[in-house]
């Protein structure tokens, strides 16, 4: 990382300006956290538990495409809380190239780990999405829950027909989500 952007950013923390320091502490935030990438790739990698949910949240705050396949990869992990925190990740990210990964998650045998991966895919605009979540509207809950909210999330008309289903349901709770869901699909 070039010392000259680094005394530069420092020297703008002085500017009268209170949005320059605010930029300039921004970005001196953003640059420490790349230059810290490779050790946060490691922790996650082969940190202690603690430490790999550490790191996962870290790297949220990183925009580099060095990130993209280590999360991936964790998601794969044998640890439940794990994969449920690069799933948050992930839905903050909301790079392209992770959303086929995160449709195949979806098949998680975690409950929790299934819901952030539903919310995660609500961050997505793809209207291929809502064809994915039918599947969990049959599941536990909280995750058929999750997908409702995720359907009205997503605002796609594609979503429809899965309210409508799901505004027939057993479960009190996933009626009155379809029944707000539906409100909040476009036309």
């Amino acid at each position: 990382m070039s010392q000259e952007r680094i005394q530069a950013l420092q020297k703008a923390l002085s500017d009268p300006d209170d949005a320059v320091r605010q930029a300039a502490a921004s970005s001196l935030d953003t640059l420490e956290a790349r230059e810290g990438i490779d050790a946060l790739l490691a922790q996650l990698k082969s940190g202690e538990r603690g430490q790999q949910i550490a790191a996962v949240y870290a790297l949220e705050k990183i925009n580099s495409p060095k990130v993209f396949i280590p999360l991936l990869e964790t998601l794969k992990s044998k640890d439940p809380d794990l994969r449920a925190a690069v799933a948050q990740v992930l839905a903050g990210k909301r790079h392209p190239k992770t959303l086929a990964p995160l449709v195949k998650a979806l098949s998680d045998p975690e409950p929790g780990v299934q819901v952030e991966i539903v919310r995660a895919l609500a961050a997505f605009s793809d209207r291929r999405i809502p064809a994915c979540l039918e599947p969990l509207l049959k599941k536990t809950d909280e995750v058929a829950l999750a997908a409702v909210e995720a359907l009205g999330t997503l605002g796609f008309a594609e979503g429809e027909p899965l309210l409508f289903a799901a505004l027939t349901d057993e479960r009190p709770r996933i009626r009155r989500a379809a029944a707000k869901a539906l409100g909040q699909l476009q036309s």
